[in-house]
């Protein structure tokens, strides 16, 4: 049974990748598959979880319908190095919440981003 959830699987991720852009509607799926919603729900929700595809309500003729997409992996993983942004000072700061542009708190106004970012552009150059 594995080996035929798995070959429907790959058939379901074919055919919504087939798609494209415009993603296919579920219901469109689940019959050209020929599985039973039951069935199809399960593949459908493993796919989800191996983030091969998600799943959108999209208005079309002023009904909502559940679309399928793919979801484009071109091999490329990226991996961000957070110890940069660790050391600023916003993070800690506990004014945080009542900082923002125009209000009282400003990160224009802040005297320890101030220094923290002279800091950083001495040592930058």
């Amino acid at each position: 049974m594995e080996s035929t959830t798995s070959s429907y699987e790959d058939l379901a991720y074919q055919k919504i990748k087939e798609a494209g852009d415009n993603g296919i509607p579920q219901k469109d799926l689940i019959k050209e598959l020929g599985l039973s919603t039951k069935e199809a729900s399960l593949i459908i929700k493993k796919l989800i979880e191996k983030k091969k595809i998600i799943k959108r309500s999209v208005k079309e003729n002023g009904k909502s319908i559940i679309k399928l997409f793919a979801i484009d992996d071109d091999g490329i993983d990226i991996y961000v190095s957070l110890s940069s942004i660790i050391e600023i000072p916003c993070y800690t700061c506990k004014n945080l919440k009542k900082c923002g542009n125009g209000s009282y708190i400003s990160p224009s106004t802040c005297p320890q981003l101030s220094k923290y970012l002279l800091s950083n552009s001495n040592s930058a150059s």
